[in-house]
């Protein structure tokens, strides 16, 4: 995630970084962030949808490490309707640098600052803030491992990565870009053109539907450890990664706020949303075979997550021109936010479990207080200068 990973300073950060930042997008930054709070939203609402289970035999096959009895139905189409975009977008903002990062440092000296960047966070996640997350799911199992829960968690509970995931899947894209680069760098040369709207639609429903024809929608893969993946969406996520590579380097981005038509593009995200959820699966009542009814359904996921993807990249292209002190500071630690969130998240639902308050109390004081726990745990481990590096 190059635009999401390098962060721009605080408010107080040294010269050398308020000279770094006059020269950064401030829409991209702020999309950014937005996109983190999305992310925190996310697993915040998901103790408390309607559609939410928890596996007590087996912890990790639940939807979400705390599931409440309580819940709430208004979350489940915003819940749903994230799911379809904010990922995608996620690996589209952070292929946008990549390019240029390239061109300025060298495919070696930008491996290597990625691996330092998301190689070493993600360990860290991996091994120290995951299994505190999960642990609250261990407390809900039932029957108890009679092994220790941090030797279980790396053993018989295979490992969860929970939200870094993505870490090492962006850091596995950014070595392919690395290689391309060093190696056939005629490749790298032709990928430097803005995709016209047209592009960015097929290539999204061409990288997205095959899969999705063969693989169940929900499914992951373990490729050892904590390396999960999302199957049915990782050729989707690579191929947003590099249409935002090949987006970021072209010479219309600096020049233009593309998409124009974003209002429209928004709409058509919402539009094909509602297919998305209308169309039953299978087919059922509707008098369309499996088959077709599944094409219908992956065709409208992949184009209201292109359409709200652009819409939402063209609103704050058009919108944001101003920095703000609060989102500033919002943005020098959404990466921060990003990597610790989960672990608040988890136990703030679970110490909830026992409370009777409506489901949509409880998500409100999981979501602030957990936005806001992250947030500050990460203005005080940026203090540290040796983290500060790194995160």
């Amino acid at each position: 995630m190059s635009s999401v990973l390098i962060q721009p300073p605080s408010p107080g950060g040294t010269l050398r970084e308020k000279t770094q930042a006059a020269g950064r997008d401030v829409a991209i930054d702020y999309l950014r962030s937005f996109v983190t709070v999305l992310v925190v939203f996310h697993h915040a609402a998901l103790a408390y949808t309607s559609f939410s289970t928890f596996n007590a035999a087996q912890y990790t096959a639940s939807t979400a490490p705390v599931v409440d009895p309580s819940r709430w139905a208004l979350l489940d189409l915003p819940v749903s309707f994230n799911d379809t975009f904010f990922m995608p977008l996620m690996f589209l903002i952070s292929g946008l640098f990549t390019l240029s990062s390239l061109d300025r440092k060298g495919s070696m000296r930008f491996f290597v600052e990625r691996l330092q960047r998301l190689g070493l966070p993600f360990l860290i996640a991996a091994v120290s803030i995951m299994p505190l997350a999960y642990w609250p799911s261990r407390l809900l199992a039932e029957p108890q491992s009679p092994l220790p829960y941090w030797h279980a968690f790396f053993t018989s509970d295979t490992w969860p990565a929970g939200p870094a995931w993505f870490l090492w899947l962006l850091l596995a894209f950014s070595s392919v870009f690395a290689v391309i680069n060093h190696f056939i760098p005629v490749m790298a040369a032709r990928i430097r053109h803005r995709p016209t709207i047209f592009i960015f639609f097929l290539v999204t429903v061409l990288s997205y539907l095959p899969l999705r024809l063969i693989v169940p929608a929900n499914a992951w893969t373990s490729l050892g450890g904590p390396f999960d993946v999302q199957t049915s969406r990782i050729g989707l996520y690579f191929a947003y990664f590099g249409l935002g590579a090949a987006l970021g380097s072209s010479p219309e981005w600096q020049s233009m706020r593309w998409p124009k038509h974003w209002g429209y593009l928004l709409l058509l995200g919402v539009l094909s949303y509602m297919i998305h959820i209308l169309i039953p699966q299978g087919g059922a009542f509707t008098g369309l075979s499996s088959r077709v009814s599944d094409m219908i359904i992956g065709t409208a996921f992949a184009v209201s997550c292109a359409a709200t993807s652009l819409g939402l990249l063209g609103a704050f292209r058009q919108f944001v021109h101003k920095r703000r002190p609060l989102l500033d500071s919002l943005t020098s630690n959404a990466y921060g936010i990003y990597i610790i969130h989960y672990a608040f998240i988890t136990w703030f639902q679970f110490l909830l479990l026992p409370v009777s308050w409506p489901a949509w109390m409880k998500f409100f004081i999981v979501f602030t207080l957990g936005l806001g726990m992250s947030w500050g745990a990460t203005l005080l481990l940026r203090r540290i200068p040796a983290v500060r590096k790194f995160l």
